[in-house]
């Protein structure tokens, strides 16, 4: 019964409808009903926002050692989401919303999602993008000079060694089985080669590298840009706001007193939607801060991790070659 409920369980999707995996449901059920246990009263409130950010990133450093394609992770995090925006659009006091900071959010949150979504599809496009030479084909040995060397790496560990800069030198994957520009390095967990890989990032399940880095980052910008606005309009929206200063005549204000939320259940389910939004953009706002780091130093975090710490000219030029996608 179980295996035909799964396999019944799908929804619909442009060319046909996506099968929903059992442990998807299951990860959506942990997370609304975790959001939904912390309106219930101060009590469970504190306790599992203490809890939720250690219980993630055991399960991040847990996963990553034992099962380092779960799809856990990117199902709770657009899970969040989609339950940010529900839960403003249909629990958030609209009455004291304008429509224009309404309409600010989800752009926001449309923008960081578009972002996103083509960051994770780049990447399983990656290798075919950056013209890849597959060692085992007929007529890609011609196409080397005679004199080349190849330099074979079997895995994203041991891979450059500082060999790509010299002259005559091709790096060949082994376990690809293809030739690859410089500062390309295998992946164990896509089972790719990445040119210029930063990181697998496990919130979307796939490989940060040089066809999807800027809009993996322009994704991270807009998600924090939307979570502070949730956060701070639905603070306000519920709690005593108090007037902070006015741009470009909006008044922006901030809670002031929010003594009485959990004696109404919606109202302190729209507090602790915001307390979880600024949970979330803390994390954003980590990531962000070191995407921002390496770029500057013209390094990738993976290049950093492996301890090659070479700066690559100065901050301005490296911050140009990033926009550029050089």
């Amino acid at each position: 019964m179980l295996l035909t409920f799964q396999d019944r369980l799908r929804i619909p999707w442009r060319g046909g409808a996506k099968q929903v995996t059992f442990d998807s449901v299951v990860t959506l059920v942990i997370l609304v009903a975790t959001l939904m246990a912390t309106a219930y009263s101060y009590y469970f409130c504190v306790p599992i926002f203490i809890l939720l950010p250690l219980v993630l990133l055991y399960m991040k450093r847990f996963c990553g050692q034992y099962h380092p394609k779960t799809k856990f992770f990117i199902i709770w995090f657009f899970g969040s989401c989609v339950y940010l925006v529900a839960l403003f659009e249909l629990t958030v006091p609209l009455l004291e919303i304008l429509p224009q900071e309404n309409i600010s959010f989800v752009l926001l949150m449309t923008l960081a999602f578009l972002c996103l979504f083509k960051a994770k599809q780049r990447a399983a496009q990656a290798d075919t993008a950056a013209g890849m030479l597959d060692m085992d084909g007929p007529n890609d040995i011609c196409k080397l000079p005679k004199d080349t060397q190849v330099v074979m790496f079997s895995d994203r560990d041991d891979s450059d060694e500082g060999l790509t800069d010299i002259e005559g030198v091709r790096l060949a994957c082994q376990l690809c089985r293809k030739y690859v520009p410089p500062r390309t390095y295998h992946c164990k967990v896509c089972s790719v080669c990445v040119v210029r890989q930063d990181h697998h990032n496990v919130w979307l399940n796939c490989c940060i590298g040089k066809s999807n880095h800027r809009l993996y980052l322009a994704g991270c910008f807009f998600t924090l840009l939307a979570l502070l606005v949730f956060s701070n309009l639905a603070m306000t929206a519920v709690c005593r706001p108090t007037p902070i200063f006015t741009l470009y005549g909006v008044i922006v204000m901030m809670p002031d007193d929010c003594n009485d939320i959990f004696f109404q259940y919606d109202i302190a389910l729209c507090f602790t939607g915001s307390l979880y939004a600024l949970m979330m953009a803390a994390f954003v706002t980590i990531a962000m801060l070191k995407q921002i780091t390496f770029i500057s130093f013209g390094l990738s975090f993976d290049e950093w991790r492996r301890g090659d710490h070479v700066k690559r000219r100065n901050c301005l030029w490296n911050w140009k070659a990033f926009c550029l996608g050089q």
